[in-house]
């Protein structure tokens, strides 16, 4: 209820005019505001008085009597002063959940660059080329909570024991409160990875908990398949797109050419025939040319690739 609506109210009620449903409005204002320390002990009495001739005219309701007793007029008089700013300020303090706006901001990695963001609670995001996450500007709930949209991304979140921090990748969430870890989700690829560095985080889908996983450990789901599997992984091969070098340990050609396309700019093009249950180990330097990969891609894969501009067709 708007501040002008709640004297018109009291005004009503002042000059004896109120119906049955505005006595019961005016009846539910005053319990709210019953317990609130703002309002003067001398209102408070008066209050109470008008409480009773609230009361009294629900219970015996017939039509309406004008009030003609004095203090009544006077104790209502300054109960449209102070009770309906005190109601009115309350109401600003406590904005509706239902109507609060949030402000989001989304950003994207372009192809061939990396990025870093560092987001209102003071964590820091690493962006793979190629990847877009979309947060809040400021995190003002009971969560942190924001989604990588596609791509990679290394999270160092800031502690906050009574804010647990939440990361949604398609069906998949995954939740911490202070840690250290890496969420791949390329849309192209079958599987989500999720890999802890430091700390713990908890990941579940839309009908499972998917466990608890800690430093070192690797979650594998399928997002087809809606399944998983736990692995343990012994070095920090998993990361080394934030360093100097690519490395991919018993992955699938689709997944090399994911890498490439986001690190080069470019775009592959398949057109021969290939067995899809090869498995592949490579490593880049971040210092060869896109010639230079596709010499090297060509000596391990045993097919004929042609470089022209960004497209690169594979035969």
């Amino acid at each position: 209820m708007k501040e002008k609506e709640i004297k018109k109210l009291l005004n009503k009620f002042n000059a004896g005019k109120c119906s049955a449903e505005e006595l019961e409005m005016l009846k539910t204002l005053m319990q709210e505001i019953e317990q609130d320390n703002d309002i003067p002990i001398q209102t408070h009495q008066l209050k109470k008085q008008i409480w009773d001739k609230i009361e009294d005219d629900l219970n015996g309701y017939q039509k309406l009597r004008r009030l003609n007793t004095a203090w009544l007029k006077v104790a209502a008089a300054i109960l449209i002063t102070t009770v309906a700013g005190i109601f009115f300020s309350r109401l600003l303090k406590k904005p509706n959940s239902e109507t609060l706006q949030v402000a989001y901001q989304t950003i994207t990695a372009p192809r061939g660059e990396m990025q870093e963001i560092v987001l209102s609670d003071s964590t820091v995001v690493h962006l793979n080329a190629a990847s877009s996450i979309k947060f809040p500007v400021a995190f003002n709930g009971k969560k942190r909570e924001l989604s990588l949209l596609e791509g990679e991304a290394y999270f160092e979140v800031r502690h906050d024991a009574k804010r647990p921090f939440l990361v949604h990748t398609g069906k998949v969430t995954t939740q911490v409160l202070g840690t250290a870890f890496n969420i791949k989700f390329y849309k192209d690829l079958p599987d989500l990875q999720v890999f802890v560095n430091s700390g713990k985080v908890e990941v579940h889908d839309q009908a499972h908990t998917l466990g608890m996983y800690t430093p070192q450990q690797l979650l594998t789901y399928n997002k087809l398949k809606q399944s998983f599997v736990r692995g343990n992984v012994s070095d920090d091969h998993l990361l080394s797109w934030m360093h100097g070098d690519l490395i991919l340990d018993n992955v699938s050609f689709r997944e090399i050419a994911v890498y490439l396309e986001n690190r080069y700019n470019v775009n592959f093009k398949d057109t021969g025939k290939k067995d899809t249950r090869q498995r592949y180990s490579v490593r880049f330097s971040n210092k060869l040319t896109i010639r230079q990969v596709v010499d090297i891609l060509q000596l391990i894969d045993g097919r004929k690739y042609q470089l022209k501009g960004n497209n690169l067709t594979i035969k």
